[in-house]
């Protein structure tokens, strides 16, 4: 039993660990629509109410946050955002689960 439970624990913690695999703006953006994903970088501006442009040394993309705070403090901060590729006709985004402020 205490194996099997063991094995059953290990599977899941891998599992959760491919869940949002860790990319880079270049690699988000030729992915699959609602793949989970982490992001690092840098937020360099604001697109529009609440989206904005996230930059690594690959590129930008912009990532959608779902904030009713008042979150123009991002600009200008290193961060690393949790979330899904959004796919549509002519735009890749982030659709943000979380925000981790870095520095």
């Amino acid at each position: 039993m205490k194996r099997t439970l063991l094995i059953l624990l290990t599977l899941l913690g891998s599992t959760s660990a491919f869940a949002r695999q860790e990319v880079t703006v270049a690699q988000a953006k030729k992915m699959h629509d609602d793949r989970h994903v982490a992001l690092t970088g840098t937020i360099s501006g604001r697109a529009d109410d609440d989206r904005y442009w996230l930059q690594d040394s690959t590129g930008r993309i912009r990532i959608d946050v779902d904030d009713d705070d008042d979150d123009r403090y991002l600009v200008g901060k290193k961060v690393r955002v949790t979330g899904e590729v959004d796919r549509n006709d002519r735009h890749t985004e982030i659709s943000v689960d979380n925000v981790y402020i870095l520095k």
